[in-house]
This record gives C-alpha cells, structure tokens and sequence, in this order.
C-alpha cells in the first residue's frame, strides 16, 4: 500500500506526493484518505478515500527513469493513427486516459501528433475533443517524466527528441 511521502500518479492529474493519510469527516461518516498535493500544481489538494477503490485505481506508483527511456525508445516504431470515426476517437480516449496505460497514452498522444498535422496540412484544426484529451494524456505523462527526469514538464518534448536523436 502506499505510504506518507511517496510519489504517485493520480489520474488525469499526473504526478502527486501523498503528503498524509487522515481521516477525515464526509457529512455524518468518516473517511480515512490519502491526501495528494499535484507535484506541478500547488494549489491543489486531492483526498483519494481508502475505501473507495475505483478512485484508489486511479493511484498508482510513478515509473522510474529507465522504464521512461524504454518506452521513449519504442516510441519511433509505433505506427499509430486516429480513427476517422470521431464517436470511435472519443471511446478511445476515454478508455486510454482511464486506464493509464503508459504505453497507450502515448500511442494516443502520438496519434493525435499525426492528425493534428494532416489537419495542418489542409489548413483545419483538431476537434476540441482530440485536443482535451491530447492536453490530458499530455499532463498524465509529462508531469510524471518530468517528477522522474528532474525536470520541468515543459522540458519533456525537448527531452524525448533528444533521446531519439533529434534536437531538442
């Protein structure tokens, strides 16, 4: 189970630190939560009850650095692109982003990389859609590399260009 301090990944929200495990009081119950601070976001608190275990999925463990390099160095031989049914993209992505499969979600991000630039190419832009859920699998993996790499989220493009031999 997880413990005060460690690192975790939590949803759509990316990288955390559980800062304490308290209960605390819901109306006439009482919860005992994990308490999350978002690593890249301050501002925010999340309390992940320990008796719910859908919203318990949603935390897991953050990769370490040589599972990030493994999967960056995939990457290039991943061939993905988006269905043309936007009903299909939509399913996907809801079903990427809530599994938190590291793998797919950069597949997805990739895919939508390649259509946001077929788009381009005749002069549209991607779907508010396609870019909610780029923007989301984008947060989830960004922030938990940069928390791994010791760098800054914005810094994770850059760094994965220059793992795969391009500039940064």
């Amino acid at each position: 189970m997880f413990q005060v301090g460690d690192m975790v990944c939590y949803g759509t929200t990316g990288a955390c630190q559980i800062t304490s495990h308290e209960a605390r009081r819901y109306g006439d119950r009482t919860e005992n939560c994990f308490v999350l601070k978002p690593v890249f976001d301050k501002s925010m608190t999340i309390c992940v009850p320990e008796s719910n275990p859908l919203l318990l999925a949603r935390m897991h463990p953050v990769m370490t650095k040589e599972e990030i390099l493994a999967l960056i160095r995939e990457l290039p031989k991943e061939d993905v692109h988006c269905d043309p049914n936007p009903d299909a993209r939509k399913q996907y992505y809801n079903e990427t982003l809530k599994s938190g499969d590291h793998r797919e979600l950069l597949r997805m991000v990739k895919a939508i990389y390649n259509l946001k630039s077929a788009r381009h190419a005749i002069g549209k832009r991607l779907s508010g859609f396609d870019e909610n859920a780029m923007r989301e699998a984008e947060n989830m993996l960004y922030t938990e590399f940069a928390l791994v790499l010791d760098i800054q989220p914005k810094e994770v493009v850059p760094f994965i260009r220059r793992e795969l031999g391009g500039e940064g």
